[in-house]
């Protein structure tokens, strides 16, 4: 019989059990621990160093009502005191009312949900759904796309140099361009561009098989981890069109966009379209209890009731995580912190763009709400990236990671080791005007350790 013993839980130990006992994602693993976290509340945490730090990317653009709410706190602990969790074939309250609040806050008549353990987990559901609904396999995706770790939603994270060591799922993916107007993949320039990259869409659809062929296309709402690219206004109205009129189903990834984030309950209703399936994490518990969830339309609701739905999890609609959803939603409506991230959101891109005025390496400024992104580029003119695509997962030089260190040690996080070229801000949506201008004096300060790779 093997028996656990004592386990030493000082710094030295812990650090050595980081290193020697854990896979850390998306990396090469480490030689030395990262930063030890020990607490956490409101845009702040704290390290074992005793130091507390500035969280100015909401960890993951996860953490939306910031740290150590006792309103959720409290919420959860009352959950676990009558029932933690239960076999999925049978109810519980909070998952019943959840699924009523999310068909409430949701666009157009997006109404019963598949309630999962996080943002991958939703986008492996909506895939099934669409390919079990239409009976069709091929699926559209855009490039500079990230929709999650696991098989099948890795297989539709197309351009994302972290799925190239993936073995794909069972779904056959055709990528095409994302709107993303400062690095046109046509070489146009909006609004004369004359929304080539839906054209372009609509062909690759026609090549494909059309209606015959393709399930559904699925995209982030607002592009996340790969750029924060927003697409001009008439791009999702027009997609919506070119699905309608092939029976294509759209497919919206709202896990990092959603709750908030850009300044509406989520980014699409910026744009008054309704998608067929809409998937959604992170804010939906603020991280305070692992979630996600895939809503879907009336109609593909409807068809499950006389067709299988092949699909299921063993913590699917979780009674704790559900209870902690259904107060962090309420708090988003109580606190009106999603019209905090619109006021917000338009400040924190203005004092943005003062900064594009001061470095030299920052080629664009762009966001929707409290989520901007600065580009970094080797050269204005000719808009050189500063990295190249596969910088994240190639050892060596990466001025990202320089940034990365430099704003640890100046008091912040920002996701400034994302893939893309463009350094993520997004603070909770709890954050005053004067965190915001905190993050900015950091920001500002520690693009100084790479403004050298810029060619003036």
């Amino acid at each position: 019989m093997r028996k656990i013993g004592s386990i030493a839980a000082e710094k030295e130990q812990l650090d050595t059990y980081e290193v020697e006992n854990l896979y850390h994602s998306w990396s090469y693993q480490p030689g030395k621990s990262p930063l030890r976290v020990v607490s956490a509340n409101g845009v702040r945490f704290t390290t074992d160093d005793g130091r507390e730090r500035l969280d100015f990317s909401s960890c993951f653009v996860s953490h939306n009502i910031g740290h150590g709410n006792q309103r959720v706190i409290d919420a959860v602990c009352r959950q676990a005191q009558k029932l933690a969790s239960f076999a999925p074939t049978l109810a519980n309250e909070p998952r019943a009312v959840l699924a009523k609040m999310l068909e409430r806050i949701t666009p157009g008549d997006l109404s019963r949900s598949f309630i999962t353990l996080g943002g991958t987990e939703a986008n492996e559901t909506a895939i099934k759904l669409c390919q079990q609904y239409t009976g069709k396999r091929k699926l559209i995706s855009r490039y500079r796309s990230y929709h999650g770790g696991t098989g099948a939603s890795m297989a539709v994270s197309s351009g994302d140099p972290r799925s190239w060591a993936a073995v794909t799922g069972r779904t056959e993916v055709t990528a095409v361009p994302q709107p993303y107007c400062y690095r046109c993949m046509f070489g146009k320039t909006y609004p004369a561009c004359e929304m080539q990259c839906v054209t372009y869409l609509e062909e690759v659809i026609q090549l494909e098989g059309g209606s015959d062929q393709i399930a559904g296309m699925m995209c982030e709402t607002v592009t996340g981890a790969n750029g924060i690219i927003v697409p001009p206004p008439e791009y999702f109205p027009m997609v919506r069109e070119i699905c309608d009129r092939y029976g294509i189903l759209l497919i919206l990834d709202e896990v990092m966009s959603g709750f908030g984030r850009t300044g509406e309950w989520f980014a699409i209703d910026h744009w008054d379209v309704v998608p067929d399936i809409m998937t959604m994490a992170k804010g939906i518990t603020s991280g305070y209890v692992p979630l996600g969830a895939a809503i879907t339309r009336k109609a593909i609701g409807d068809h499950f009731t006389d067709a299988m739905f092949s699909h299921g999890a063993t913590y699917a609609g979780h009674a704790l995580g559900c209870a902690a959803a259904v107060e962090v939603v309420r708090v988003y409506e109580d606190d009106q912190l999603i019209e905090n991230a619109a006021v917000l959101g338009a400040y924190l891109l203005e004092k943005s763009r003062e900064l594009m005025d001061r470095h030299p390496v920052i080629g664009d400024v762009r966001g929707l709400g409290l989520f901007v992104g600065l580009e970094l580029v080797r050269n204005r003119k000719t808009r050189e990236p500063l990295i190249p695509v596969d910088a994240r997962i190639r050892k060596g030089i990466n001025p990202k990671l320089e940034l990365a260190g430099r704003l640890g040690e100046l008091g912040m996080i920002a996701m400034a080791a994302n893939p893309s070229n463009v350094v993520a801000m997004a603070p909770p949506l709890i954050a005053t005007k004067d965190d915001i201008d905190e993050g900015i004096a950091i920001m500002d300060k520690a693009l100084e350790v790479i403004d050298h790779y810029a060619e003036e």
